[in-house]
């Protein structure tokens, strides 16, 4: 019946009717106030309401109405405590004055109807969401799920058991027996009892069984309270809320004891705040208490003793914590929390919490933590039988249900005695997490590979993962290809036989390995003989010395000589091996079978071409990352499927220097250094007969041959062209040839203007040719073709404008200076009628003038190519506005030195309004100027200029005779002209 009685009246159900019930009389009791209060504050004149046209008052209504729907109903909006009571209380009143003689000396306004008032519009959209809200309360608690509609879990959580159902591990036992003596015990003080086990053994699960026995069968007298300190955000917080919990639990019982424990409480923490134990004997006048913290504790002890309870609190998760956080709890248990008949259950990793507390130099010895526990009840590391078992029980559970011949698979693989599961797993948190990755990598698994080694890897890949980052950059050296095996594996070491190491001793014990059955030789391979001295371990990473011989002894279970798995199937291989360490899920991946069928040359490579036509390029080309051979025509074959790739690298979506490096690291690769040189040459030069014959002579793109022989240049140093089965002298001469069937191919045929591979074509020859052989014929190419794209492409703009230009310095390089590319050009060109090419004259004859030390401004109205580039540049680098756009540059020519020298004189922006610079260009050819303006003050800044100019040269001579010209763009001396303007840019201002 009491029990009964408590879970009524402790109910927040009772508590909100009570309340809600309190406030509706209330209502009726203060009738007459609440009536003059709407009379006098939410009244509003009728004619005033009505003024507004109905519909806006019914479009809003309905918006509200909709917006209720979508946000409670569709999206299922859970709403505060405050907004649901809110809504409740507001539904609930309006529904009291609507429906009710409640109104005095008021009412509501109707809407053209006795039946429907304003206020409806406000009523409705409330109403309709406190019944969604309705519907959905009753449904959570009192309508029963269809169990069939339930989504099972593909993975395994690692929440601790709540049932003996799951209990595995037979704790159920243990909680019942702890219970049977707690129900007997009377202490006066605190007691505390520690569970203490490794990471992930249950101490969470023991908690929550005993949570669950007191809820089936309550202990008289007793009350328990779960408190979690890893939820504050520091120690003082730990205390704070413990404090704030207890009271909270105890003040169902006794108000008293409950206002007594908060005021406890506020001395502890005014005592940890100021360090001060006078504080804590002293008496706290700013508190209703009269008395002092040691007083309150006596009187707390008093209270419980007349009480008679007991209180069990349990505290989980202690490893959590840090070292301050886990001394503040310690001091809680025992100190400040030492009340008569408190047991405190705490959940530990005991070795944890004293490393870290030894680290931080918090405690002395391990017989600190000692002192705070009266009894541990340890939770031993569970039987690996027991894991075993349970580890097929969990794969059934998941997600892999269905796949009964993998979970077949794996569960023979962990009783092998090279699977390293008993190195591994030690509990079953490692163990959910263990199937957990498996359900998640499981689809992306290559199609065939050896299950043991997909769980030795899995539990590398768990552990290690650092070992994965590392392999994947540079497993060619940790596991290189053995051409004998065909497979990539450890390099062996050489053995000294009279050396005695401590592996005669790891071998003799199973401590160092979980218990593991396999223990290898790990001076046999080089990268673990250095183990073998435990001070060089931090060369390597910051792994400990066990860490470091279990990630050893996984890499020789991979990939030593004893892992005998069949070829295609073993990690070992090329591919798996690949796949593996990139972790990529690639859809529509290439089989083994499919792979292999890539290299089939039937059909000019019909199935590889395909293959790439449906996305697979990067596929391929990630596997021949991994791939190795030492058969001559399988060589030949993945050479030839790269340079397919490589021939049009851009069409099948990857960089062409990408496919370079591929080629030439797998050309490394089955090159092995175990080959004599004798045996490498022959094979060698078949595959650069084969590279001639079939690329290089073949029906590709001359730019691409091109490119590839440029790489082969480039790599020099890393690759020889011996290991290419080549020499420099038939590169040189392959290089030439195909740079003039280039030519052939280009004459009277030339290219868009943002194709550019005319120059890099040219480049890319050049590293086997020399100018003087080169230019030549390119510049005769030249003199046979419309020199317009030439011409378009030589003119480069200044970096983030599209104002200012300049010739490429390319042009040097082709011609041997640009004043020779300016004659050529001129000469080329002649009397053109051609608008784009004499505007092209106009701007090379200016930028001669400035010596080409300077980008000159200029405006292309008609050289259309120039415009087509310069629209690209301004895509390409997102120019929404050009500092330049609004410059004027003009060029003013002087007839001698003086002149010159004066068209740079004490020019500043107070005589020349809007100048912005002025450059003198001295040359052998003429005397010229250039200056900028800006673009609103140019009409005013050239007369300004020429007035300058001539007050200097009168000043000079000190007569006057010079002026300025009534064309107002030059200064005479008499009938002699000594300075013109002989350029504004863009001309659109010299007509202005």
């Amino acid at each position: 019946m009491i029990k009964l009685l408590d879970k009524i009246f402790n109910s927040k159900l009772t508590k909100t009717i009570l309340s809600y019930g309190i406030l509706i009389i209330l209502f009726f009791i203060f009738k007459n106030q609440i009536n003059n209060l709407i009379s006098e504050y939410l009244t509003i004149d009728k004619q005033s309401l009505e003024q507004v046209y109905i519909f806006w008052f019914l479009l809003m209504g309905f918006v509200a109405i909709i917006f209720v729907i979508y946000k409670f109903g569709l999206k299922r909006y859970q709403p505060s405590s405050n907004l649901l009571h809110f809504i409740f209380l507001t539904v609930l009143f309006l529904g009291v004055l609507r429906f009710t003689d409640y109104s005095n000396e008021w009412q509501f306004i109707p809407i053209k109807s006795p039946y429907f008032y304003y206020l409806d519009l406000l009523g409705l959209p409330l109403l309709i969401s406190a019944s969604i809200i309705l519907y959905r309360l009753f449904k959570k608690y009192f309508i029963k799920e269809d169990l069939t509609e339930i989504v099972i879990n593909p993975f395994v959580a690692d929440d601790p058991i709540e049932s003996q159902i799951h209990d595995k591990l037979n704790y159920q036992k243990r909680a019942e027996d702890l219970i049977s003596y707690l129900d007997r015990s009377n202490f006066r003080k605190s007691f505390t009892i520690g569970i203490v086990g490794p990471w992930g053994n249950g101490k969470s699960s023991l908690i929550t069984l005993i949570e669950k026995e007191f809820e089936k069968t309550p202990l008289k007298e007793t009350l328990n309270l779960k408190f979690l300190p890893y939820l504050n955000h520091n120690e003082n917080d730990i205390i704070s809320e413990f404090f704030k919990q207890l009271s909270s639990e105890i003040n169902k019982h006794n108000g008293q004891l409950s206002n007594q424990i908060l005021d406890y409480s506020e001395k502890l923490l005014k005592l940890y705040k100021n360090k001060s134990v006078k504080e804590f004997l002293s008496i706290n006048n700013a508190s209703f208490s009269n008395s002092s913290s040691f007083d309150t504790y006596n009187k707390i002890n008093l209270t419980l003793e007349d009480l008679n309870k007991k209180f069990i609190v349990f505290i989980d998760d202690l490893d959590r914590l840090s070292n301050k956080e886990v001394l503040q709890v310690l001091k809680l248990v025992r100190n400040t929390a030492n009340f008569k008949n408190f047991i405190f259950i705490i959940a530990l990793d005991k070795d944890y919490i004293l490393n870290t507390l030894m680290q931080k130099n918090d405690i002395s010895d391990h017989t600190f933590v000692d002192k705070f526990f009266q009894l541990e009840i340890y939770l031993p590391e569970i039987d690996k039988k027991q894991l075993k078992e349970d580890f097929a029980y969990f794969l059934k559970a998941s997600d892999l249900r269905s796949k009964e011949d993998f979970i077949l698979e794996v569960t023979k693989a962990i009783y092998r005695h090279d699977n390293l599961f008993d190195d591994y797993i030690s509990n079953h948190r490692g163990l959910k997490r263990l199937v957990n990755q498996l359900v998640f990598d499981f689809h992306s698994l290559p199609d065939q590979l050896n299950t043991n080694d997909f769980l030795n890897f899995t539990y590398l890949k768990m552990t290690f993962p650092s070992a994965i980052k590392f392999l994947n950059g540079n497993w060619s050296d940790v596991i290189p290809y053995n051409q004998e095996t065909k497979l990539c594996e450890l390099e062996e070491v050489n053995k000294d036989g009279n050396k005695k190491n401590v592996y005669d001793f790891i071998r003799s014990s199973t401590l160092y390995y979980g218990g593991g059955d396999y223990v290898p030789d790990y001076s046999k391979y080089k990268i673990s003989s250095s183990l073998e001295e435990e001070v060089e371990l931090d060369k390597h990473n910051n792994l400990s010395y066990h860490q470091n011989l279990l990630l050893a002894k996984t890499l020789i279970v991979l990939f030593g000589k004893g892992n005998e798995t069949e070829e295609h199937t073993s990690i070992k291989f090329g591919n798996n091996l690949r796949k593996l360490l990139q972790q990529k899920v690639v859809e529509n991946e290439l089989t083994y079978i499919q792979f292999e069928n890539v290299f089939n040359s039937e059909n000019d490579y019909a199935f590889l071409k395909k293959s790439l036509k449906s996305g697979l390029t990067q596929n391929i080309l990630d596997r021949i990352s991994f791939y190795n051979t030492d058969t001559t025509d399988k060589v030949k074959s993945v050479v030839m499927v790269l340079l397919i790739i490589f021939n049009k690298s851009e069409v099948y979506g990857t960089y062409s220097t990408s496919v370079l490096q591929i080629l030439s690291q797998f050309i490394s690769r089955v090159w092995s250094k175990k080959q004599s040189i004798n045996q490498a040459q022959y094979p060698r030069k078949e595959l650069w007969e084969m590279i001639k014959g079939k690329f290089l002579d073949g029906d590709f793109t001359i730019e691409r041959k091109l490119e590839f022989l440029s790489f082969l240049s480039e790599n020099r140093i890393k690759m020889s062209f011996d290991d290419w089965g080549t020499n420099e002298d038939i590169l040189k001469e392959l290089s030439l040839h195909h740079y003039k069937k280039l030519l052939e191919s280009k004459n009277n045929n030339l290219w868009e203007i943002h194709d550019y591979s005319f120059y890099h074509a040219y480049h890319n020859t050049r590293k086997f040719q020399t100018e003087e052989i080169l230019n030549p014929i390119t510049i005769e190419f030249w003199q046979n073709n419309d020199v317009s794209i030439l011409c378009a492409q030589m003119t480069e703009n200044d970096a983030f404008t599209t104002k200012v230009f300049r010739t490429s310095g390319f042009a040097s390089q082709l011609f041997g200076s640009k004043i020779k590319y300016k004659s050529f050009i001129e000469k080329r060109i002649g009397n053109t009628d051609k608008p784009d090419l004499k505007e092209y004259l106009d701007f090379i004859k200016l930028e001669y003038y400035t010596n080409y030390t300077y980008y000159i401004r200029y405006e292309f109205v008609h050289f259309d190519m120039i415009n087509l580039r310069m629209q690209k540049a301004i895509e390409t680098n997102n120019m929404r506005n050009d500092e330049l756009e609004n410059i004027v540059e003009i060029f003013i020519n002087s007839n001698d030195d003086m002149t010159h020298k004066i068209t740079g004189t004490n020019l500043d922006k107070d005589k020349i309004q809007g100048l912005v610079n002025c450059i003198v260009h001295p040359n052998h050819f003429g005397y010229y100027t250039s200056i900028r303006i800006k673009s609103d003050s140019i009409h005013k800044a050239i007369p300004a200029l020429l007035n300058h100019y001539t007050n200097l040269l009168n000043k000079n001579l000190n007569i006057k005779e010079y002026e300025v010209g009534s064309d107002m763009k030059s200064i005479l001396k008499g009938k002699l002209i000594v300075l013109t303007l002989v350029s504004i840019q863009p001309k659109s201002y010299a007509t202005k």
